[in-house]
C-alpha cells in the first residue's frame, strides 16, 4: 500500500513539472497571450514555476523516501508549499473567472492555456490536500497566502517604473492592475486599483482560510479509526 501510494505521489509531481514546462515553452514559443520575451513577467508563469519547484523537492522527497526511508520534509516546506499552492489556485480562479471572458477561443482552447491555468494548478490542489495532511495550519496562516500576490503586486509596479513592457505598450499585464487607465480609486470612472488589490486581498485570505477549513477537516477524518 506505501509503495502504491509513493508511486501515486511521484506520478503526480511528474505530470505537474512536465506539464508546466510544456506550457510555458509552448507559451514563450508564440504570439498569443503571455507570448514571446515577457513570458516571466505573468503572475501565471511565474506561480507555474513556484510550484514546478515545489513539487520537485517534494519529489526528490518521494524518492529518497522510497530509498532510504527518510525524509526531509518539515513544516517550513509544507508551509511554503501551502503558499505556492495558493499562488497557483489564484492563477486557475482568476484566469477563469476574469480573463478567460476577454480571450479569444483560440487561446482558451488551446494546450497551452489548459496546462498553466487548468492541469498544473488541479493537480497541484490534489497533490497538497491528498499527500500533505502533516502540514500544522492555523486561521492565521491564510495570511501567508497574500506572500505571493503582494510580492507580485510590487514587482509590477517597480517594472512599471522602468517601462518593462508586457506587450507592445502595455506596462501592466492584467487590466486591474492598470493605474493608467483605472487610476487609484475612482477617480477615473471606474473602479481603481486600490479597490481592486483590497478586494483580491481579502478574497485571497478567504481562499487560505478555505484552504485550512479544508485540510482539517482531512485531517480529521484521516484521524477517525475504523469501526469494527
Amino acid at each position: 500500500m506505501n509503495l502504491a501510494k509513493s508511486i501515486i505521489k511521484i506520478l503526480i509531481k511528474v505530470a505537474l513539472v512536465v506539464m508546466g514546462v510544456l506550457g510555458i515553452v509552448l507559451t514563450a514559443q508564440s504570439s498569443e497571450f503571455m507570448g514571446g520575451g515577457s513570458v516571466f513577467f505573468f503572475f501565471t508563469v511565474q506561480s507555474n514555476i513556484f510550484i514546478m519547484l515545489m513539487a520537485l523537492i517534494f519529489l526528490v522527497n518521494e524518492v529518497e523516501v522510497l530509498i532510504a526511508k527518510k525524509s526531509f520534509i518539515n513544516q517550513v516546506l509544507l508551509h511554503i508549499k501551502y503558499v505556492a499552492t495558493i499562488a497557483i489556485t489564484i492563477t486557475f480562479l482568476v484566469f477563469f473567472t476574469m480573463l478567460a471572458p476577454i480571450m479569444g477561443v483560440d487561446y482558451l482552447l488551446s494546450f497551452k492555456n489548459f496546462a498553466l491555468h487548468a492541469i498544473v494548478p488541479i493537480l497541484a490542489i490534489v497533490d497538497f490536500f491528498l499527500f500533505d495532511k502533516d502540514i500544522q495550519l492555523t486561521y492565521k496562516s491564510s495570511l501567508l497566502a497574500t506572500i505571493a500576490p503582494i510580492c507580485y503586486v510590487a514587482f509590477v509596479y517597480i517594472g512599471s517604473i522602468f517601462k518593462i513592457q508586457y506587450t507592445k505598450d502595455l506596462y501592466y499585464p492584467y487590466f486591474f492592475l492598470n493605474v493608467d487607465t483605472n487610476g487609484f480609486f475612482f477617480e477615473k470612472g471606474t473602479m481603481g486599483i486600490i479597490p481592486w488589490i483590497i478586494i483580491l486581498l481579502g478574497f485571497i485570505i478567504g481562499l487560505g482560510c478555505l484552504f485550512c477549513l479544508f485540510m482539517k477537516l482531512r485531517q480529521k477524518a484521516g484521524n477517525k479509526k475504523p469501526s469494527n
